[in-house]
């Protein structure tokens, strides 16, 4: 077995790169997959996330790896043949290397982008990097995911100029903006420790999508 790496990134802050990273990570762990996060956020939310858990573990194994920078990468060489899946959660900065060193090293890049125009304005930046990476990286595939969804012609329109100006495909599946999301941080858990409702729903579906393009079949939903 040899871990399937994914680069979560965007230099744009606050697009939900660890709400992304942790809900998939823990839906991928509860549908039948070993899954590793790597926390390389100095401010290490997903590494605080993990360590709320109280009754239930968090259904993936999570470590900040941040402090080592761009030397995180060879850290990987213990991991790869423990998991099925590394998911690296990377730091919002366009002076990091980290995303960088990350997206040589991966399967697959999954770029969240909230539609409104200062997120899609930005995400060009990430799409070049991706461009560069997958010149020495050639089996790179990358993605965008719609994150933090609401209703209304601003969304749509931003939506749209996205889909005009990208060359990258943008993933069928997206999370909205539902309280479910922030409220599984405070219990350190994902949202389907709820229960089933239409948040479980959008990761699931997520979860799916992305398990296809890596090249797994996850258990099924009961």
């Amino acid at each position: 077995m040899t871990a399937k790496i994914i680069t979560i990134f965007n230099q744009k802050g606050g697009c939900a790169k660890t709400m992304t990273t942790m809900q998939l990570a823990g839906t991928l762990g509860l549908r039948g997959l070993k899954v590793f996060v790597v926390d390389m956020d100095p401010q290490n939310t997903a590494a605080l996330w993990f360590h709320e858990a109280n009754d239930e573990p968090f259904p993936a194994e999570v470590m900040s790896l941040a402090p080592l920078k761009e030397g995180f990468i060879s850290k990987l060489d213990s991991l790869v043949k423990k998991y099925d899946v590394i998911i690296i959660d990377c730091p919002p900065a366009l002076g990091s290397r980290v995303p960088w060193v990350a997206l040589l090293a991966s399967d697959l890049a999954i770029i969240p982008v909230i539609p409104v125009m200062d997120n899609v304005w930005a995400s060009r930046q990430a799409e070049e990097l991706v461009e560069e990476a997958k010149k020495e990286n050639p089996a790179l595939k990358a993605v965008y995911l719609l994150s933090m969804i609401r209703r209304g012609t601003v969304f749509d329109l931003c939506l749209n100029t996205l889909k005009k100006k990208t060359r990258l495909t943008i993933l069928k599946s997206h999370v909205s903006m539902r309280n479910a999301f922030p409220e599984s941080q405070v219990y350190g858990c994902v949202v389907s420790s709820f229960g089933k409702s239409a948040a479980t729903d959008e990761m699931n579906a997520v979860a799916d999508e992305t398990a296809a393009l890596l090249g797994f079949k996850l258990k099924k939903v009961d």
